[in-house]
């Protein structure tokens, strides 16, 4: 005998009456098909809040990267100010024909008040420990920074075009194998092979500066290696997409190109 459920549905007036009769299979099919309906419920709610929290992460990302952005052109804002700083102050340099490199010696040299044409004297060892600590300090980072500035001409040769918004640099002409030397001390960064400025080297001059030279016939540099200012670095040449021997001259100052003339008085 079939297991018959009876499922009655009616009204509290009882004017209202309706009766169902389900077998027991049929019961089963429909306690399966809920089950089935309850994991659907339950597998869309945590899909559905998943993409609902991942939605909310993206808009507090888009809320950050809004921030970082306000910051980064800040940050841009005072890279171009440093930048016109570190032009205006080269620019008096070159005007006031301060000494282009200092070194240690003329760090601690000191000139004598009462023989005012009188050359510089040497400190003795005794005056120099009269110096303070805190002196010889900011004295010290003077001559760190100012070693690191590129200055002067690379090789010798004539401006044939000069630096521009179309060209990043100086262009010197000089016979194939004229000496590059290093403008400040640095230490070789990179060496390579470009497609239009054939074979380059860049220099590194501390965390601000860098200078590139392109168009070499030979680098006498390795990667890596410590020049000081005056050394011989490469020859000039005729590599790369060039219309006659000259040495392609660029400086970088915080990552930024900046005109060579400024620098080469």
């Amino acid at each position: 005998m079939k297991r018959i459920y009876n499922v009655i549905i009616t009204s509290n007036s009882g004017d209202f009456v309706r009766s169902y009769s389900i077998t027991h299979s049929k019961w089963k099919v429909i306690r399966i098909l809920l089950c089935i309906l309850a994991v659907l419920i339950f597998v869309s709610a945590l899909f559905y809040g998943r993409l609902y929290l991942m939605a909310l992460r993206v808009r507090s990302l888009e809320v950050e990267n809004k921030i970082l952005r306000e910051e980064n052109a800040k940050v841009k804002e005072l890279q171009k100010q440093l930048y016109a700083l570190e032009e205006l102050r080269v620019k008096i340099y070159n005007m006031l024909g301060i000494d282009k490199t200092p070194t240690m010696e003329t760090v601690f040299t000191f000139t004598n008040p009462e023989k005012p044409n009188e050359q510089n004297i040497q400190i003795t060892q005794e005056d120099y420990a009269k110096v303070s600590s805190e002196f010889q300090k900011y004295a010290k980072i003077l001559y760190d920074e100012e070693r690191y500035v590129p200055r002067g001409m690379p090789t010798d040769g004539f401006v044939s075009q000069k630096y521009g918004s179309t060209h990043r640099g100086l262009d010197l002409v000089a016979p194939i194998g004229t000496p590059v030397l290093a403008p400040a001390d640095g230490i070789a960064k990179d060496i390579r092979e470009d497609r239009y400025l054939g074979l380059v080297l860049t220099l590194s001059h501390g965390s601000k500066y860098e200078t590139l030279y392109g168009h070499l016939k030979e680098v006498l540099v390795k990667r890596g290696q410590i020049v000081k200012k005056g050394d011989v670095i490469a020859l000039t040449g005729n590599s790369g997409i060039s219309t006659g021997p000259h040495l392609h001259y660029e400086i970088k100052y915080m990552g930024e190109n900046v005109n060579p003339e400024n620098y080469t008085h």
